[in-house]
């Protein structure tokens, strides 16, 4: 029967999906009983379409009536079951969810029971096991993600999301004062002084600007700010030596220079120009006396002019136009370090910034939610920043991001775990899952990295003449990669082009960013469990006009294993004659384009023509991520993590005492049972998958399931072999 429920998962879950990604012509009304049942009676007859579509697609295959009966009431039963939870979700986005996850749930019961009866004796068995836990999490981490897409483009009836169409509240005649602080750190002072020129342009009656200076060790930097501040009645402040970084520097700022009469505390990053509506709109969301910030999206300037900017703004945009409309609906948002605004009792409530968090900024929000204060993400930018001006900070951004995001995770972890709200903590199911799943999402990159070791060996083991370790890993082969490649291409589609209007082109290269950033967060993910203290990464200094050898020395890693990919290809490809061959190359392709991405995208951002004062800013970028890196521990954890990759790999290849059963979906037809293992070949032979789990046709092949981390979201965002992670969590 497990077979039977998997084939009308995978006949299922693409078309339930395909839908989603289709813009509705028409607007219904979305508040009130008549919407209510017009959604339910449009998502019960979707499910019967489907059932019916399903039942003939599973008697054109032969199953049995027996069989095809259990399956199509399996995918009901699935279907109706989330009605509850998708009630404010048109139909398209709740056959996209329920048939996903029915897919993923039947296809791990299927995997389960494959381990244990496909005789691949003890040691393959354990190695077997520890695979199947991996697939585990790979299909937690895509559910995050599918959940996430499926809120953000198919909610009809939104309780708490602020578009721009919506009128703000008034303002109180006696407004509240807000304080407003720009750390910077080695920053060009022309840019500095632009971002506090527009400041100062604010159209609110009650405000100061507030610049500190976080440890800039050259003066010709600083000393020009401090200058003009003077002439423009800015607060000003130069700390040398101080300890904290960011956080630090907020807390003297917060402790030391803030007016006793402010009542709201902003942060501003010294690169962006305000529009002056900002106080005005955002201010006016804490008159209701529970919200504790209001956070506004990041967004950037100066990207249209080169391809390569234009697609990394794009990859930039996931995370505020997905993950937090979506995390905000159940008051999970995140502050994001920049556009935002705190209340002033609240920050001193819970003692100001903690300096050991890189993400000080995302977890002041948690601890704020914890204490039973609101937050609330409003829609509209109201500033535009610069973007990493070369590949190199990007990975020091994303990987400072990731580092931060497991920090949060280790640090509140008891926080997030299910339990009742108690005077300690007030964060209710919802809010623990929004952080639990943002935390954890980081992992899909590194799952991604682990499952390309193990395309990679079974290449190897494929070309050396043995084929132990593809028998043993078909149904992964055919099923677990292809859904991660799947989610990654999903999100892709239904954000990039639906949500932003990148054209294809630009679609597939913020794509492909994302991937190309999958090593360098796969490392933090594991120094950031094991390390003691902060650590950002250490980016190598980068010529204006790099060579392409340049490009490949500063992401040396990416192209080792770009490398590595490549000759796994070949050598793949050297079984041309049998299904094996191609079948592994195919599945290698994406994950080996995704890290040599890393190089051609290094080479683009220092090519990408740019105004003279950002080729300068460009030129000394290396020199803004400036903490130690922290090792001891965390490399031993690096150590840890790949000591049990190696030895999965191991007792994958251990020798079985009997031929390994490849997996076999459909049965003999005549006697109704779907569930028949075929047996492989001889040892001596590759087995290869039968055609009826073929890659076009394995769960997630298609925009049917989401994302994890390669990039996850933001991962929102998040990878086996491609996957991609959310736009990450833009945090400082």
């Amino acid at each position: 029967m497990l077979a039977a429920l998997l084939l009308a998962g995978i006949v299922a879950a693409p078309l339930g999906s395909a839908g989603l990604f289709v813009s509705a012509r028409r607007q219904w009304r979305t508040g009130g009983i008549v919407p209510a049942v017009r959604r339910l009676a449009l998502a019960l007859a979707g499910t019967v379409l489907l059932a019916a579509v399903v039942a003939g697609v599973l008697d054109l295959l032969g199953v049995g009536r027996h069989r095809l009966t259990d399956a199509v009431a399996g995918l009901v039963v699935a279907s109706g079951a989330w009605l509850p939870a998708t009630r404010r979700w048109n139909a398209r986005a709740h056959l996209c969810w329920s048939t996903s996850v029915f897919l993923f749930v039947v296809y791990l019961a299927f995997a389960l029971n494959w381990t244990f009866a496909s005789n691949l004796g003890p040691a393959s068995t354990a190695g077997g096991l520890l695979l199947w836990v991996l697939e585990v999490f790979a299909a937690l981490l895509s559910c995050a993600y599918l959940w996430e897409i499926c809120d953000a483009l198919g909610t009809e009836h939104w309780r708490r999301r602020v578009t721009p169409r919506m009128t703000p509240a008034e303002l109180p005649a006696d407004p509240p004062m807000v304080s407003l602080h720009v750390p910077a750190h080695n920053e060009p002072p022309e840019m500095v002084i632009d971002t506090l020129s527009w400041l100062l342009r604010l159209d609110y009656p009650r405000y100061e600007v507030i610049l500190i200076d976080d440890n800039t060790d050259d003066e010709r930097l600083w000393r020009p700010v401090e200058q003009w501040c003077e002439r423009h009645g800015v607060k000003f402040a130069h700390l040398a030596d101080w300890p904290g970084y960011k956080s630090g520097a907020l807390n003297y700022a917060l402790r030391q220079l803030t007016d006793p009469a402010a009542e709201l505390i902003g942060v501003v990053d010294s690169d962006y120009r305000i529009e002056p509506g900002f106080l005005r709109r955002c201010v006016a969301a804490f008159t209701d006396s529970w919200i504790g910030f209001v956070q506004a999206p990041q967004d950037y300037r100066d990207w249209q002019h080169a391809p390569y900017y234009r697609r990394l703004y794009y990859s930039y945009k996931y995370f505020f136009a997905v993950s937090q409309p979506s995390r905000n609906e159940h008051d999970g948002a995140i502050f994001a370090g920049t556009m935002g605004l705190i209340r002033r009792v609240a920050l001193d409530e819970l003692g100001g910034w903690d300096e050991w968090c890189i993400t000080e900024d995302a977890e002041l929000s948690l601890r704020l939610l914890r204490a039973g204060w609101s937050g609330l993400h409003v829609d509209q930018s109201w500033g535009h920043g610069i973007m990493p001006l070369t590949f190199e900070a990007l990975k020091g951004q994303r990987y400072r991001w990731c580092f931060g995001g497991i920090q949060i995770l280790r640090m509140h972890f008891r926080s997030l775990l299910p339990g009742r709200e108690s005077r300690q903590n007030h964060l209710r199911p919802a809010q623990r899952w929004a952080y639990l799943a943002g935390g954890i999402q980081w992992y899909g990159d590194l799952l991604g990295l682990i499952f390309l070791v193990f395309l990679l060996a079974g290449a190897f083991n494929l070309a050396t003449g043995g084929g132990e370790l593809f028998r043993k890993l078909t149904l992964f082969l055919v099923a677990a990669v292809p859904v991660m490649v799947g989610l990654g291409l999903v999100r892709a589609v239904a954000l990039l082009r639906r949500g932003t209007g990148a054209t294809w082109r630009d679609a597939l290269g913020a794509f492909f960013i994302w991937q190309s950033t999958s090593l360098v967060v796969a490392r933090a993910s594991v120094l950031g469990l094991f390390a003691r203290k902060a650590a950002f990464l250490r980016t190598p200094k980068t010529s204006e006009r790099a060579k392409w050898w340049e490009a490949l020395r500063a992401n040396w890693g990416e192209t080792t294993l770009a490398l590595l990919g490549t000759a796994g290809i070949v050598g793949a490809l050297t079984r041309a004659t049998q299904l094996s061959g191609p079948l592994l190359a195919a599945l290698l392709l994406f994950p080996t384009l995704g890290m040599a991405a890393a190089p051609f995208n290094s080479w683009a951002a220092q090519r990408a023509g740019l105004p003279a004062w950002l080729r300068e800013r460009r030129s000394t970028e290396y020199r803004r991520d400036r903490r130690a890196f922290a090792a001891g521990m965390a490399a031993g954890g690096v150590v840890t993590v790949a000591g049990v990759v190696a030895a999965v790999v191991a007792l994958m290849l251990a020798p079985s005492r009997h031929p390994v059963q490849s997996p076999n979906l459909v049965g003999p037809a005549s006697s109704g049972h779907a569930t028949a293992p075929a047996s492989s070949p001889p040892a001596s032979t590759p087995a290869t998958p039968t055609p009826s789990v073929s890659p076009s046709s394995v769960p997630g092949s298609s925009p049917a399931t989401t994302p994890p981390a390669t990039n996850p979201a933001p991962s929102p965002t998040p990878t086996p072999t491609g996957s991609v992670t959310p736009a990450p969590s833009p945090t400082g």
